[in-house]
């Protein structure tokens, strides 16, 4: 007979004195994380075996780009996969708990920087036309403002569902954290554009490609970064004894709280700073007739059309 495992007193494993089970959802989140990680995948060896198409679109520097950003979040994705894993074996709550909403941050994080290299891949292949890649973009500054909303609602019911008492100061201040994070999402989104092609599908600038190229691997390099940041963090909390965990203290509920919202969101700021952007081709002026008019016909005024007709008769 296989021996029995007793609970230690005073630790649950969230079966019945709470309303949310992170350990349960562990099992869903850590296979849709590495389904997620089979999808980036595909599509790094999509690029990776395109090179000659292309090529012939011009598109190596946004493949190149679209690279960058489908491995960091194949990192990312592929580590929280694991540590949800790690997870779901868990039987203490707290420390669950604790696992979870850092975890849910990598995810978060590393969602969002799939949708941006998508952005790219789209441009990458010249399938940017006739505004498939402006909806895109739209699609994903969306995304990225729903994904900021889950993590000021997952901080609060981290710090609600762990430490006993009121945080209304607390959760005030991180919904105000999060608006701000969105409006600065919008801005550099709406008004901080910077254009990797032409209206004609030229290059752009060569200045607005060095930055371009700049923010692309900032956004990498913190998603990296918040990722490997999670992936210590949450360990360290699954490495913790059971007695560390019989009460929650307030100096580790806040920081975890706090950090798993206020990193993410500015990694998503990165993210869409880093959104592949095309220069909208200028509008033509509609006529009367459907049909332009001469150059010499549409400089002329009133006056002019008069002062030429006298002329000709004479």
């Amino acid at each position: 007979m296989s021996p029995s495992v007793q609970q230690m007193p005073g630790l649950d494993d969230c079966v019945h004195t709470v309303d949310w089970n992170p350990i349960v959802a562990a099992q869903s989140t850590s296979t849709f994380a590495g389904l997620f990680t089979g999808f980036v995948f595909a599509s790094i060896i999509v690029i990776l075996t395109n090179r000659e198409k292309i090529d012939s679109h011009n598109g190596g520097a946004e493949a190149g780009m679209a690279l960058q950003l489908l491995l960091s979040a194949f990192f990312g994705l592929a580590i929280v996969a694991y540590l949800d894993g790690v997870v779901r074996g868990e039987q203490v709550c707290r420390r669950a708990q604790t696992e979870s909403v850092i975890n849910g941050a990598a995810l978060a994080v590393s969602a969002v920087i799939v949708m941006v290299a998508l952005s790219w891949v789209v441009l990458a292949f010249d399938r940017h036309h006739d505004g498939v890649l402006t909806f895109f973009r739209r699609v994903v500054v969306f995304a990225s403002l729903f994904v900021i909303l889950m993590l000021v609602v997952s901080s609060n019911g981290f710090l609600d569902g762990t430490l006993p008492g009121s945080h209304a100061h607390s959760n005030k201040a991180m919904y105000a954290v999060g608006i701000a994070g969105m409006v600065i999402a919008l801005v550099h989104a709406r008004w901080r554009r910077l254009y990797a092609r032409s209206a004609k599908g030229a290059q752009g600038a060569s200045e607005d490609i060095k930055r371009i190229t700049r923010r692309v691997k900032i956004a990498a390099w913190g998603s990296l970064t918040l990722c490997g940041s999670a992936a210590a963090a949450s360990s360290w909390a699954a490495g913790r004894s059971l007695s560390h965990w019989e009460s929650m203290p307030k100096a580790v509920a806040y920081p975890a709280a706090w950090l798993a919202l206020v990193f993410p969101i500015g990694v998503i700021v990165l993210a869409v700073r880093a959104l592949a952007h095309v220069e909208k081709e200028p509008r033509r002026a509609a006529t009367g007739s459907g049909t332009p008019m001469s150059p010499p016909q549409q400089r002329q005024g009133p006056g002019e059309a008069s002062v030429s007709g006298s002329s000709g008769a004479g």
